[in-house]
């Protein structure tokens, strides 16, 4: 049995978290057997961040390297049907969601005032008196040094979201009028590409980014199709 360590559900999806909620959609569109168990800290895992999973008694984190690993052992057929310029694609998807749009989420998270009230509530309004004085604030600090690191934390707001109208845009072009990213049927890239979408389209947090995402109805349609999909 696979063991999948991860953030909480929150915001009205499965997982706040878009790389947790990646990895758990994988799985259950690949009908893999799993048990979830939620941590908070993402240093206990193998490369100090979530999702990892204990498979078999190896730690395995980073979701592009436990999603290969486990169609290498189990020979999942997630992508069969997939043909070259198919396999191409949804790899282009997955660095755009991963790569680019994932940290857009996070600034408009963790950095804009509207986003990091609701974040800092949500992950930190359990903490007592003087951790939630102490933790949140370094937290945010880390995010931030990390954005900028990452390199769109040196631009400013309006120019992210024409960042965000780009890459939002791709997405609705890629899809085009195909049902899922793998076309008739879902494929890995769906996993990547709701594991984002869906905690800008159907979370309950408001930002910028999300009220952005919500004006793109091929996107907010495809995440109602990938809920009952992979979530009903």
């Amino acid at each position: 049995m696979i063991r999948l360590f991860q953030f909480p559900a929150g915001f009205d999806v499965p997982n706040a978290s878009p790389f947790c909620l990646k990895l758990e959609t994988f799985l259950r569109l690949a009908r893999v057997q799993y048990q979830a168990q939620t941590l908070m800290d993402p240093r206990r895992g193998p490369k100090g961040k979530l999702p990892y999973i204990d498979f078999d008694g190896e730690l395995i984190a980073d979701t592009a390297i436990i999603q290969r690993v486990l169609t290498e052992r189990l020979h999942l057929r997630l992508d069969e049907h997939l043909d070259d310029a198919g396999r191409g694609r949804a790899l282009a998807v997955t660095r755009l969601c991963d790569e680019h749009l994932y940290w857009l989420l996070v600034y408009f998270r963790w950095l804009e005032g509207e986003g990091w009230a609701q974040t800092r509530q949500a992950f930190f309004g359990n903490l007592g008196p003087l951790a939630g004085r102490l933790v949140p604030p370094l937290v945010r600090r880390k995010v931030r040094r990390d954005l900028l690191a990452q390199g769109l934390g040196r631009h400013d707001r309006e120019e992210l979201l024409v960042f965000a109208r780009e890459d939002l845009q791709g997405l609705t072009d890629l899809l085009g009028d195909d049902t899922f990213f793998g076309g008739a049927r879902p494929c890995s890239a769906d996993a990547s590409a709701y594991g984002l979408l869906a905690n800008l389209v159907q979370c309950t947090l408001e930002t910028p980014l999300n009220r952005l995402a919500r004006e793109y109805p091929r996107l907010v349609d495809y995440c109602q199709r990938m809920r009952t999909v992979a979530w009903a």
